[in-house]
């Protein structure tokens, strides 16, 4: 089958640029489109080759769907430039330097897979539908990096309040403070042999306690 003609972005200032839908591709070439960007970088002969699948080419629709997601992209930048995305970026990065990767033994996970399976729960029709095995696993899968399993709406509706509430009461003078304090450790941060010491790094895997280091 012939390649379909080359997609041509719309100029920046063309109206309602942000508003526009992503181009319809198969899921399949999404992923394979999220793969090579991963392990290749970006370029356009890179994007041309991840619109290749089973004997098809999508390159018109993946070129428009990468033009607009970027714009997307940026726009919620934009519109997320806050002290709580400033956080945030700021825990990412001293767990970065910290190697919690190669050297954290997940506690905080097997505790909540340990309440999963021990403890006893209120069942989902004593709590309007809210399944807590669901929002635990939930937590577990987070702190673990794993994929998330699907909920039931109950659940996903308490999980978004939860975490809504934690990031009211987050936004304070002091929690700003301590991510300022954190990011200047990052550049004077104190390393520990994880086999000589490895209480130590379980017990305080970012080196933020003081007395103990």
């Amino acid at each position: 089958m012939d390649e379909e003609q080359q997609f041509t972005p719309e100029p920046k200032n063309s109206a309602q640029k942000g508003a526009a839908k992503p181009a319809s591709i198969p899921r399949e070439v999404k992923l394979k489109l999220q793969r090579q960007l991963n392990k290749l970088g970006y370029s356009q002969q890179i994007l041309l080759e991840a619109a290749k699948q089973q004997n098809r080419n999508y390159s018109n629709g993946v070129l428009q769907y990468v033009a607009t997601m970027i714009g997307r992209g940026e726009e919620m930048v934009k519109n997320y430039d806050s002290v709580s995305l400033n956080n945030i970026n700021q825990w990412l990065e001293l767990m970065k330097s910290s190697q919690l990767a190669e050297f954290c033994e997940f506690e905080a996970a097997a505790a909540v897979n340990s309440i999963i399976q021990n403890e006893t729960k209120p069942s989902p029709a004593e709590l309007n539908g809210i399944d807590l095995n669901e929002a635990y696993k939930f937590l577990e899968n987070a702190l673990m990096g794993q994929p998330q399993k699907k909920m039931r709406d109950a659940t996903k509706e308490f999980l978004s309040k939860e975490i809504e509430l934690l990031i009211e009461e987050a936004n304070t003078d002091e929690s700003d403070d301590v991510a300022r304090s954190m990011g200047q450790r990052l550049y004077d941060h104190q390393l520990l042999d994880y086999m000589e010491q490895r209480q130590k790094c379980s017990l305080d895997p970012l080196f933020l306690d003081e007395k103990l280091t």
